[in-house]
């Protein structure tokens, strides 16, 4: 099962760090990102990505895990983990959630194009998206740290869960303006997905008492990519047999696609009394279906007991050590997944955006709106208001700041605030743009962000191509 995890935390970590976030952008109508948001917004001029650069967003975000909830300085100046016997449970209790959660994304155009048509905007992209999560219950997190010193008779570790997404993505976007007022557009997206790995337990409860260990389980498993079936091992019970589960070569030896799936955007604007600007859009209404021959499930439904043993975790080995002197158990064998036929299906949640901005001089030369917006994923969700200021001096040039009060998982649960900005220069022969929904105060002498619990960045560099188009401006 170590592998298992370990594939897991390595996907993840290969993302660099719950769906995209552009809100800085939002309202900036030089940006050739802002229609990932709403599909019915279009840039003023047409334009062509730099291959492989051409957009990225990457962002982070955790209810309650950041660097100094997992990293806490000892008197001789040393930074160690929360595994280390010089922290004491009491130190982290108070850090932490009672589910804690952390959430990954990243996605970036590899190819990408868009071109105004008369009345409307056309735009085509080929891209990488990356989804992942972790949900940690406190409980487990007690159980690796104190083991068998707890005073603990129960853990109720139900919702650990852990995986990845990785899909190519190619999109096709049209927004058409239908007057001087209205304009609306629609994305078709087509997902090839590459590989995914998620496990989830439903049921996690470990009991001690003792020298008596009890623990009951229930959850799944799913590994999928190209070839997985043909390569899976199956011990004579006809449980998977994970520690020879050879992840490498299955990478390496990938061919095509191991799952497809398909899904829409639908958006609006309108302007009202010339100086609102209303909009509205919904985002990933469809599927992502995993071919049964690409897929390999583990059921897990079934009790142990174990007595005569003692385990203690050992932060320095990672290992789970039988300090009882008695017969040795591999402490994974709760893990154990019963090997199960069929498909895998990655959750698709449909998210929706809503904004509204007021043109304050009526010049188009600052303007005060708000973005409301929420979205999910299988690893997480999360619901976000922000207030934003944007400004347009001249017109290659707009700059945007806002402030965010978001949330996690539940209305009420981990509320957090942040500031946000991004640039965008647009002039007739580049068009590069950054920005971060989430700005970074707190460093660490080495730079790094230590409280951070949310962040992202977001960056596009295109080439315009045609004519500025403002509105009301056709060919």
């Amino acid at each position: 099962m170590r592998k298992l995890y370990t594939a897991i935390v390595c996907m993840l970590l290969a993302v660099g760090a719950s769906a995209q976030q552009y809100r800085t952008s939002y309202f900036m109508e030089g940006s050739t990102v802002r229609g990932y948001l709403n599909p019915a917004f279009r840039s003023d001029r047409g334009y062509v990505y730099i291959p492989v650069i051409g957009t990225t967003s990457l962002n982070f975000n955790s209810n309650a895990l950041a660097l100094n909830t997992i990293f806490y300085p000892t008197q001789d100046g040393h930074l160690v983990s929360i595994l280390d016997d010089a922290v004491t449970w009491d130190m982290i209790e108070s850090n932490l959630k009672k589910q804690n959660t952390i959430g990954i994304d990243l996605h970036t155009a590899l190819l990408g194009t868009g071109f105004h048509v008369g009345r409307g905007f056309v735009t085509l992209e080929f891209g990488l998206d990356v989804d992942g999560g972790i949900g940690l219950p406190k409980s487990f997190i007690e159980f690796v740290k104190l083991g068998s010193q707890s005073s603990v008779g129960m853990y109720d570790m139900g919702g650990f869960m852990g995986g990845t997404d990785i899909c190519m993505n190619m999109s096709l976007g049209y927004s058409h303006q239908i007057n001087d007022n209205l304009t609306v557009g629609a994305r078709v997206n087509f997902k090839g997905g590459i590989a995914r790995i998620n496990m989830n337990y439903d049921r996690l409860n470990v009991s001690l008492n003792g020298d008596r260990w009890a623990v009951d389980a229930a959850g799944t498993v799913e590994v999928c990519l190209d070839g997985a079936a043909s390569q899976v091992a199956v011990d004579e019970q006809g449980y998977i047999d994970f520690d020879n589960f050879d992840f490498g070569n299955m990478i390496s030896g990938v061919r095509g696609f191991a799952g497809f799936g398909m899904t829409f955007d639908l958006g609006a604007e309108y302007i009202l009394m010339e100086r609102i600007k209303l909009s509205a859009a919904i985002l990933n209404l469809g599927f992502m279906n995993w071919s049964a021959e690409n897929t390999v499930r583990g059921v897990s439904e079934a009790s142990y007991e174990f007595t005569g043993l003692v385990y203690d975790y050992n932060p320095v080995t990672g290992e789970w050590d039988n300090i009882s002197g008695e017969a040795s158990f591999d402490f994974s064998d709760f893990a154990k997944f019963r090997k199960a036929d069929g498909k895998a299906r990655s959750r698709v949640y449909p998210g929706f955006v809503l904004g509204a901005e007021y043109d304050v001089f009526g010049n188009n030369l600052f303007g005060a709106g708000a973005v409301f917006t929420h979205n999910r994923n299988e690893y997480g969700k999360h619901t976000e208001l922000a207030l934003a200021a944007t400004v347009r001096p001249t017109r290659w040039f707009t700059a945007s700041l806002n402030w965010t009060l978001g949330n996690f998982k539940n209305i009420g649960d981990n509320f957090f605030n942040s500031f946000g900005f991004a640039l965008n220069f647009h002039p007739s022969w580049v068009n590069f743009f950054v920005g971060a929904d989430y700005l970074m105060f707190k460093f660490n002498p080495q730079g790094i962000p230590v409280g951070q619990k949310v962040f992202n960045v977001n960056v596009g560099l295109s080439i315009p191509i045609g004519k500025s188009h403002c509105r009301g401006d056709y060919d």
